[in-house]
């Protein structure tokens, strides 16, 4: 599958993007406000690797946390 790690399986989530203006009310502002919500994508960041097993060298897209834990 695309944008998933070989290793862990971490793929894609959805979070939610908020949008807020106003000042806070600790700098001295009446508070902020939230003015939108709108879906988006958190990927992976994965990176090619090359790993060998057992004499046979294979090119594997991981994710960051687990390309340093191979090396």
């Amino acid at each position: 599958m695309a944008k998933v790690c070989e290793v862990c399986g971490k793929g894609p989530i959805v979070v939610n993007s908020v949008i807020r203006r106003g000042k806070a009310r600790a700098a001295g502002g009446v508070g902020r406000k939230v003015t939108g919500v709108s879906k988006r994508v958190q990927k992976p960041n994965l990176q090619p690797m090359t790993v060998s097993r057992s004499g046979v060298s294979l090119r594997l897209r991981v994710c960051g946390k687990c390309r340093k834990s191979l090396t």
